[in-house]
């Protein structure tokens, strides 16, 4: 692996295992481990939708981006990212310059499956496959910047995990 390489950062949609897969290669490297998602929840003691109900959607994001940019100084780190960072130009560039994007895509079949919350989707009114397609359709074309895209359609995280270390071996 090249050893310059300071980040790693997990992007990709809801459910397709940023999280799971991003704890297991930290462990893995002996890197840390760094999922935006629950050091907001930690620090506000709140969901995802109670901080953007209480603050703002727009507040939430600015908080996300202040943590990325000012943990992605560190290294040695396995970022696990928002399905929708990559939606915010200063967030993809804080990712480039500070380590590779590594894009976990799986088929929209796959995502209903894994999602632990429906809810959340289902609330936003219509079918989760359907509203789930639709967010993959506006977001693709910044997934598709990452360095790296891996499909883990019928990879177990476990595998997943060895595919990257495979393409890290490669850089």
């Amino acid at each position: 692996m090249n050893n310059s390489l300071r980040n790693i950062y997990l992007i990709g949609m809801v459910g397709v295992g940023k999280s799971t897969v991003g704890r297991i290669l930290a462990n893995h490297l002996q890197w840390a481990f760094v999922d935006l998602n629950e050091m907001l929840k930690a620090i506000y003691n709140r969901s995802l939708a109670e901080i953007a109900d209480t603050f703002g959607e727009e507040s939430l994001r600015n908080m996300e981006a202040t943590m990325l940019t000012e943990l992605s100084q560190g290294e040695h780190q396995v970022f696990a990212c928002n399905s929708d960072t990559v939606l915010e130009e200063s967030k993809l560039k804080t990712m480039d310059t500070t380590g590779a994007t590594i894009w976990l895509d799986a088929p929209v079949v796959d995502l209903v499956k894994r999602m632990e919350t429906k809810e959340t989707i289902i609330e936003a009114g219509g079918e989760p496959g359907d509203i789930l397609q639709e967010m993959l359709d506006d977001r693709k074309k910044y997934y598709e910047k990452a360095n790296v895209r891996v499909a883990t359609d019928n990879l177990s995280p476990k595998v997943t995990v060895e595919e990257i270390i495979k393409i890290l071996n490669q850089l």
